[in-house]
C-alpha cells in the first residue's frame, strides 16, 4: 500500500496533491497542516475519505514535525513511508514583491528575510529530517523525497526575468527558494546510496486564488495579481501561462511516479524535464 506525506496540504497545490492521491486505490495519504481546524478547504475535500489522515505541524517548529512523524509511525507501523512531498512555503502578501531597496527599513527587511528563511529553507531541512527514519524504513524499490521549488530561486531564471518585478523583486522569497535548491541537492547527495531519489520540482505558474482565503475579496485580489504577472510575462515575451492547482498536481504526480535514480538531485519542471531558464 503506497504511502505519501504531503507537508503544506491545506490549500492550493498541496490540497490538489492530497485529493488526487486519495483517489488512488490502496494509497494512504498523510496531510500535514499547521492547524487542522482552520484548514477548511482540506476538511471539505476529504470529508468521508478513510485513506487520508490529517496531522498538525509547523515546518518552522521542528518538534511539531517530530510529533507528526511519530503519529504516522503509529498508523503505518514498520512498513515505512514511501514518499515525502514538501510543499509548505511562506509567501507573505505584503512583502512578497519587494526588492532589497523597497523595504521601509533594514529592520523590516531583516524580519521578512528571517521569517521567510525559517519556513522556506529551514522548513525543508526540518521536514526531511523528521520524516527520514520513516522513509528509510520503506520497502519501496525507490524512496522519494520531492521538494516543491520555484524558478524565483534559480539564478539563470532571475537573469532571464531581468528588469521585471519578478527579477528584481521577490527578494526574500527568491533568496530562500534558492536555498531550497541547495538543501534538496545536498540531501540527494547524502542519500544517494540508500535507495533514494531527491528532486526539486517547479510546479509551474499556478493560480491558487480559489483557495487563497475565505472571502471574495481575497480571491479577487489574488486573481488580479495573477493576471498582472501573466501580462508582464507576455510583454517580456516569456510564454508562461497560469495553470490550476489540479493541473499542476496532476503533472507533478505523473513526474513523481516516473522518477528514476538518475534524476537524483535534479531541478525538474512539473512535466519532468530538467529545468532550463
Amino acid at each position: 500500500m503506497p504511502s505519501y506525506a504531503v507537508v503544506g496540504a491545506s490549500r492550493g497545490i498541496g490540497l490538489a496533491y492530497v485529493t488526487q492521491l486519495a483517489e488512488r486505490p490502496d494509497t494512504t495519504v498523510f496531510a500535514v497542516v499547521r492547524k487542522a481546524s482552520t484548514s477548511t478547504f482540506l476538511n471539505t475535500a476529504i470529508s468521508g475519505l478513510k485513506n487520508v489522515h490529517v496531522l498538525e505541524a509547523d515546518v518552522a517548529d521542528y518538534p511539531s514535525l517530530e510529533r507528526a512523524a511519530t503519529e504516522i509511525s503509529g498508523l503505518i507501523g514498520s512498513v515505512g513511508l514511501d514518499c515525502l512531498i514538501h510543499n509548505a512555503a511562506r509567501m507573505d502578501a505584503e512583502g512578497l514583491s519587494l526588492g532589497f531597496d523597497e523595504y521601509p527599513s533594514m529592520a523590516a527587511l531583516d524580519e521578512d528575510f528571517i521569517q521567510t528563511y525559517k519556513v522556506n529553507t529551514l522548513g525543508v531541512i526540518h521536514s526531511i529530517t523528521a520524516f527520514l527514519p520513516l522513509l528509510r524504513a520503506s520497502t519501496a524499490p525507490l524512496k522519494k523525497i520531492v521538494v516543491v521549488g520555484s524558478p524565483a530561486g534559480e539564478h539563470r531564471n532571475v537573469r532571464k526575468w531581468g528588469g521585471l518585478a519578478l527579477g528584481t523583486g521577490m527578494a526574500a522569497y527568491g533568496v530562500t527558494k534558492g536555498g531550497v535548491l541547495i538543501v534538496a541537492t545536498k540531501y540527494a547527495m547524502q542519500l544517494r546510496h540508500e535507495g533514494f531519489v531527491v528532486v526539486t520540482l517547479s510546479p509551474g505558474f499556478v493560480d491558487i486564488s480559489d483557495t487563497i482565503g475565505d472571502s471574495e475579496t481575497d480571491v479577487a485580489r489574488k486573481r488580479a495579481e495573477v493576471q498582472l504577472i501573466e501580462k508582464a510575462f507576455e510583454v517580456a515575451g516569456i510564454p508562461w501561462k497560469s495553470i490550476t492547482p489540479a493541473q499542476s498536481a496532476a503533472a507533478q504526480l505523473k513526474t513523481i511516479d516516473a522518477l528514476t535514480p538518475e534524476q537524483n538531485g535534479a531541478f525538474l519542471t512539473e512535466t519532468g524535464v530538467e529545468f532550463v531558464a
